[in-house]
């Protein structure tokens, strides 16, 4: 230890002999990077592979195993009250009064340490040595005691009582870096026993210290490499490892609560959770293969470090109890006692043992290059089918998860994705809100059209048990990209008495930004059929009419005669201008319909929605007009033309400026929702009417704020929208 008393001499430092003073001076660069440049010249001991499992009652205490063999070294019967913690070649928990630390290997009483009446909330070391935290439990109740120990014999090197909240600490070359008061990292001077430095946040809470091969980060809501740069005493986003995403399902923080620590029992913080791993041989804090990932339940997934982009994702059999990042990917161990690693690039099982028992919690140590073999190994998927695989299922947990991976499929370029979102929008047995989101995202696919359009030969046959996929959604992406060849499968669904209403808009818009003549007769006909219908139906015995179609159908219904009377119009047909002023007079024409055939005579180009209806087709014909003169191209991209449908996007950027305001409406709440789902009408002009929010308890407080948002135009005269807030402020 002599390196550590020179430094203190040497370096102009000042030293505290209590430790934990709010006035001692902090951020000092130069101590920092002294300390740093100690720590890593010492190198720390690599953790031998290890799975420690608490037991399932009526079993008590916990089982340690080595990994990857899945062979059991040892079991401990004993009662103990914290998620145990492996330390170097030990394995501590606490019991009765007292921290206990086995030998990993043999399972024998290393040492104890009594716990000062507190419980054990963190532990942490570099194999030398190992720190210890007491204390009651929580940032706010401000009593502590914290003990650095010899790993060997479990000799005294450092004692503090103190009157402040003790984090997660750990021990790194000789110095015991203290997280305390959620502001201050506090590192002391093992063999001196005294203060030598200390950093000081101004803008984030320090909960937590690791130390990874010659290397200690730190950070709670974000983690720092401990350096002259981490001095700075504020976070830059470019230097840290965070989440850079507030949609994760569930909303887990970058680590647990260094001063809550964790009991032995079936815990949701270990099964809704991000596991991210700072690489030493990376700059800052860079996690293994720029990756971090989250975990909701059963599932796993991968997201870009930087970006946010998710790469896949990965459905487990059964619920997880631990987890532990490496190179190359995470190891996993779920509730039946499946050890399993997933492959970092691809998302697929690169290995899997079975133990010989049921944990209730799975604490992983391993080295940072853990490799196993291939054994259960299964061969690689595309991240699109990964994906797929994941928003499947009937669990209805995983209701976030399936809809977060419906979301990443929609961000993803590429045929498969389209496919993989077709798959989902297509299963009436799923939720509709998660078959929404596959559908909104499939109206903005350039991708697989050719996938889309086949996918339209299929029509709902109760005989033969088929249903149509979501037709609607599928004629605004053909319409998007142009695709001429889906023409003629449209104008089949739009003669299928079977199609719902709410697609009809849809398609017949599609039809007509595509301007292809051969649909206009299938559109003069629809016009025809449903021009006089308003849903009511005559009793056989002359009784009052029964009216089955619903209020939003027979405004689709109308919503799309528009449509056909507009294409129709743009035409430059005599013939089908003669049939719109017949139908315009007609006295059994729905009087919705009237003023629109009436509007569309006088000027083809026109809408009841904007000036140019959202003619974004760019097709060109002869106006109807008495002038006959030719009517104008309208460029697709022309921004002044509302689109058909406010997509999601549309929806999420309108409600941007009040999310903090409807995320205000959550505090203070005993159980804060993972999400909650917004759903209102909207007309053309973008104004919201109906709200409604689930959990409806919320109502008093959301729907105020959002009966004031404005969306922009659409060319929907009437239709539904949802927009989805996270729950749980980090």
């Amino acid at each position: 230890m002599l390196l550590s008393v020179a430094l203190g001499a040497g370096c102009g430092s000042s030293v505290n002999t209590r430790g934990f003073d709010v006035d001692f001076p902090a951020n000092r660069a130069e101590e920092a990077r002294a300390v740093a440049n100690v720590v890593a010249e010492r190198s720390s001991t690599a953790p031998t592979a290890t799975l420690v499992a608490t037991l399932m009652r009526p079993e008590r205490g916990f089982a340690v195993f080595d990994v990857p063999s899945g062979r059991q070294r040892f079991r401990v019967s004993q009662d103990v009250d914290a998620r145990p913690m492996v330390v170097g070649d030990l394995v501590i928990s606490h019991s009765g009064r007292e921290a206990i630390a086995w030998d990993a290997t043999t399972g024998a009483v290393r040492w104890r340490k009594h716990d000062h009446g507190f419980s054990l909330t963190g532990a942490g070391g570099d194999g030398t040595s190992v720190a210890l935290a007491f204390g009651p439990g929580g940032l706010n109740r401000r009593v502590g005691y914290l003990v650095v120990v010899d790993a060997r014999d479990g000799r005294t090197l450092l004692e503090r009582e103190v009157q402040q909240a003790l984090g997660t600490p750990t021990v790194a070359g000789g110095y015991a870096f203290v997280p305390w008061g959620g502001q201050y990292l506090s590192v002391f001077d093992v063999q001196r026993n005294v203060e030598h430095t200390r950093l000081h946040s101004t803008d984030d809470v320090y909960a937590r210290a690791r130390v990874e091969r010659g290397v200690v980060y730190f950070g709670g809501r974000a983690y720092y490499r401990f350096s002259a740069e981490a001095a700075a005493g504020q976070r830059n986003n470019d230097r840290t490892l965070r989440v850079v995403r507030d949609d994760v399902p569930g909303n887990p923080p970058l680590t647990l609560d260094g001063y809550e620590g964790m009991g032995v029992q079936r815990n949701a913080r270990e099964r809704v959770a991000i596991v991210a791993r700072p690489d030493p041989d990376a700059p800052e804090a860079t996690p293994t293969d720029n990756l971090v990932y989250a975990l909701f339940h059963r599932v796993v997934f991968a997201m870009d470090a930087r970006t946010g982009a998710v790469k896949w994702g990965h459905l487990l059999e059964r619920d997880l109890t631990g987890a532990e990042a490496v190179r190359g990917g995470i190891v996993v161990v779920d509730e039946a006692g499946q050890l399993v690693m997933i492959d970092a690039q691809l998302g697929h099982r690169r290995f899997r043992q079975q133990i010989s028992v049921r944990p209730l919690q799975g604490v992983l140590a391993l080295p940072i290059d853990f490799a196993p073999g291939s054994e259960g190994a299964e061969p690689p998927t595309t991240p699109a089918d990964t994906l797929l695989a994941t928003a499947g299922g009937t669990d209805t947990r995983m209701v976030p998860a399936r809809i977060f991976a419906t979301r990443a499929l929609a961000a993803m370029s590429g045929a498969d994705a389209t496919r993989a979102l077709l798959d989902i929008s297509s299963r009436a047995a799923f939720p509709a809100e998660l078959r929404s989101a596959a559908g909104e995202a499939l109206a903005s696919r350039s991708e697989g059209i050719d996938a889309l359009v086949a996918a339209l030969d299929t029509h709902y046959d109760w005989v033969r048990g088929t249903v149509a996929p979501p037709v609607g959604y599928i004629a605004q992406a053909i319409a998007r990209a142009r695709a001429t060849s889906g023409v003629a499968p449209l104008v089949r669904h739009l003669n299928d008495p079977e199609t719902p209403a709410s697609d009809l808009p849809r398609i017949t818009s599609a039809l007509r930004e595509l301007g292809d003549s051969t649909a206009l007769p299938a559109m003069l006909d629809f016009l025809r059929v449903y021009h006089a219908d308003d849903g009511s139906v005559p009793q056989v015995d002359g009784s009052e009419a029964i009216n089955d179609r619903s209020i939003s159908d027979q405004e689709a219904v109308v919503s799309a005669m528009e449509q056909c009377a507009l294409a129709l119009a743009r035409s430059g047909n005599p013939n089908y201008r003669r049939w719109l002023q017949a139908l315009a007079i007609d006295a059994n024409t729905v009087e919705p319909l009237k003023p629109i055939l009436q509007r569309v005579l006088r000027d083809p180009n026109a809408s009841a929605s904007s000036a140019s209806n959202g003619a974004s087709s760019g097709s060109s014909g002869t106006s109807a007009g008495s002038s006959g003169s030719a009517a104008t191209s309208v460029p697709v991209d022309d921004p002044s033309i509302p689109p058909p449908r406010l997509t999601m996007q549309h929806i999420a950027q309108a409600m941007e400026p009040v999310r903090e305001e409807l995320r205000a409406c959550l505090r203070g709440l005993s159980s804060v929702p993972a999400q909650v789902r917004i759903t209102f009408r909207y007309d053309n002009e973008g104004v919201i009417s109906s709200p409604s929010v689930t959990p409806p308890e919320l109502g008093a407080c959301v729907l105020p704020i959002v009966a004031l948002v404005h969306l922009p135009r659409s060319q929907s005269p009437r239709e539904i929208g949802t927009y989805y807030l996270v729950g749980g402020p980090r």
